[in-house]
Protein backbone atom coordinates (compact mmCIF):
# COMPACT_ATOMS: atom_id res chain seq x y z
CA UNK A 1 0.00 0.00 0.00
CA UNK A 2 1.17 3.82 -0.89
CA UNK A 3 -0.04 7.32 -0.08
CA UNK A 4 -0.14 9.54 -2.87
CA UNK A 5 -2.13 12.81 -3.67
CA UNK A 6 -4.80 12.98 -6.68
CA UNK A 7 -3.47 15.64 -8.99
CA UNK A 8 -6.26 15.53 -11.70
CA UNK A 9 -8.18 12.79 -14.06
CA UNK A 10 -8.14 10.67 -16.79
CA UNK A 11 -10.98 11.14 -19.08
CA UNK A 12 -11.33 8.30 -20.98
CA UNK A 13 -14.23 7.93 -23.78
CA UNK A 14 -13.67 4.05 -24.46
CA UNK A 15 -12.94 1.57 -21.65
CA UNK A 16 -12.65 -2.42 -21.29
CA UNK A 17 -15.76 -3.43 -19.60
CA UNK A 18 -15.62 -4.40 -16.32
CA UNK A 19 -14.22 -0.53 -15.87
CA UNK A 20 -16.57 1.53 -17.89
CA UNK A 21 -18.42 3.93 -14.96
CA UNK A 22 -15.22 3.79 -12.93
CA UNK A 23 -13.08 6.85 -12.59
CA UNK A 24 -9.40 7.42 -13.21
CA UNK A 25 -7.50 9.69 -11.55
CA UNK A 26 -4.15 10.90 -11.66
CA UNK A 27 -1.68 10.62 -8.66
CA UNK A 28 1.36 11.40 -7.76
CA UNK A 29 3.25 9.40 -5.03
CA UNK A 30 4.15 10.45 -1.73
CA UNK A 31 7.25 9.25 0.16
CA UNK A 32 8.02 8.21 3.77
CA UNK A 33 7.99 11.94 5.16
CA UNK A 34 4.58 12.69 2.90
CA UNK A 35 6.36 14.83 0.89
CA UNK A 36 5.60 14.56 -3.45
CA UNK A 37 7.51 12.46 -5.27
CA UNK A 38 8.11 12.36 -9.08
CA UNK A 39 6.55 9.72 -9.86
CA UNK A 40 2.62 10.17 -10.74
CA UNK A 41 0.50 7.15 -12.17
CA UNK A 42 -3.16 6.58 -12.79
CA UNK A 43 -5.31 4.33 -11.15
CA UNK A 44 -8.66 3.31 -10.65
CA UNK A 45 -11.27 5.49 -7.80
CA UNK A 46 -13.16 2.69 -6.21
CA UNK A 47 -13.80 5.84 -3.18
CA UNK A 48 -15.01 8.79 -4.91
CA UNK A 49 -12.10 11.10 -4.11
CA UNK A 50 -11.40 14.53 -5.83
CA UNK A 51 -7.93 16.52 -6.57
CA UNK A 52 -6.57 17.45 -3.85
CA UNK A 53 -7.21 14.46 -1.75
CA UNK A 54 -4.52 12.59 -0.46
CA UNK A 55 -5.60 8.84 -0.82
CA UNK A 56 -4.36 4.94 0.18
CA UNK A 57 -3.28 2.85 -3.37
CA UNK A 58 -3.20 -0.68 -3.46
CA UNK A 59 -1.46 -1.98 -7.05
CA UNK A 60 -1.00 -5.51 -8.39
CA UNK A 61 -3.28 -8.46 -7.92
CA UNK A 62 -4.65 -6.73 -4.90
CA UNK A 63 -5.97 -3.72 -6.41
CA UNK A 64 -8.36 -6.35 -8.50
CA UNK A 65 -10.27 -7.58 -4.85
CA UNK A 66 -12.27 -4.46 -4.25
CA UNK A 67 -15.92 -4.46 -5.35
CA UNK A 68 -15.50 -2.55 -8.33
CA UNK A 69 -12.34 -3.65 -9.17
CA UNK A 70 -13.37 -7.50 -9.19
CA UNK A 71 -12.16 -9.51 -12.39
CA UNK A 72 -10.79 -6.61 -14.48
CA UNK A 73 -8.06 -5.51 -15.69
CA UNK A 74 -6.97 -3.22 -13.06
CA UNK A 75 -2.93 -2.27 -11.98
CA UNK A 76 -3.58 0.25 -9.20
CA UNK A 77 -6.78 1.17 -7.13
CA UNK A 78 -7.48 4.34 -4.75
CA UNK A 79 -8.89 1.91 -1.90
CA UNK A 80 -9.33 5.22 0.74
CA UNK A 81 -9.18 8.95 1.53
CA UNK A 82 -7.15 9.48 4.32
CA UNK A 83 -7.76 12.14 6.91
CA UNK A 84 -4.85 11.79 9.37
CA UNK A 85 -1.39 10.42 9.35
CA UNK A 86 0.68 9.35 12.35
CA UNK A 87 4.49 8.60 12.15
CA UNK A 88 5.12 7.97 15.74
CA UNK A 89 6.72 11.02 16.87
CA UNK A 90 3.96 13.95 15.24
CA UNK A 91 0.81 13.85 13.85
CA UNK A 92 -0.14 15.46 11.16
CA UNK A 93 -3.43 16.01 9.52
CA UNK A 94 -4.10 15.74 5.77
CA UNK A 95 -6.59 18.35 4.64
CA UNK A 96 -9.40 17.92 2.31
CA UNK A 97 -10.52 19.65 -0.16
CA UNK A 98 -14.40 20.49 0.18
Amino acid sequence: MQLATVIGNVVSTQKTGKITGLALMVVRLLDADLKPTQKIMAAVDTVNCRPGDTVMLCGSSSARMTDKTKESCVDLAIIGIVDFVSTGKQGMDVERTS
